[in-house]
């Protein structure tokens, strides 16, 4: 998978689409069957099961699909839309908002747990409020493959869109 499908990344003339959670999507999925899979395993195991176990074990797989619900629902379809015309990025999950303007949107590079992404916020309080824009770089050296690609690919592109003076690597 390339990275414009691993971000489903869309440049036309007037906007530019990134959805930075879509590469998840076929691991979710599989783990979703996974989840469904389990429900029957769980159940023919019942009259081995105390009552108590039985209801833990249902508990537990209910807490495990909500989880991978919502993130099919509401992480993986987020889209940030960069719109050329009105100089404005838009947020949308099923319904478009604003969320900034082009000369209020800064970049930055975000730390978390030995890993890194890119994030995008207002200049004045990107870190109270910012939007991820990436998938998690570890520093190996398939992660900086990826991550040269997508600064290539996807970064670099919407900061040119955007205004911001970039020094894209040759």
């Amino acid at each position: 998978m390339n990275v414009a499908d691993r971000y489903r990344f869309r440049e036309d003339g007037n906007e530019i689409r990134i959805m930075p959670q879509y590469s998840f999507i076929r691991f979710l999925v599989w783990w979703l069957v996974a989840g469904i899979m389990a429900l029957p395993v769980i159940y023919f195991y019942r009259t081995q099961m105390s009552l108590n176990t039985f209801q833990i074990a249902v508990g537990l797989w209910g807490v495990y699909m909500i989880y991978f619900l919502f993130d099919l629902i509401f992480r993986i379809p987020v889209t940030y839309i960069f719109d050329k015309s009105q100089k404005c990025i838009y947020k949308k999950l099923y319904f478009s908002r604003k969320i900034m303007n082009f000369d209020e949107m800064t970049y930055f590079i975000h730390e978390e747990w030995g890993t890194y992404y890119f994030s995008i916020g207002k200049k004045r309080n990107q870190f109270v409020k910012n939007y991820r824009i990436s998938n998690y770089f570890s520093g190996s050296k398939a992660s900086n493959r990826r991550e040269d690609e997508y600064i290539e690919k996807v970064l670099c592109p919407v900061l040119q869109a955007v205004g911001i003076p970039v020094n894209q690597p040759k």
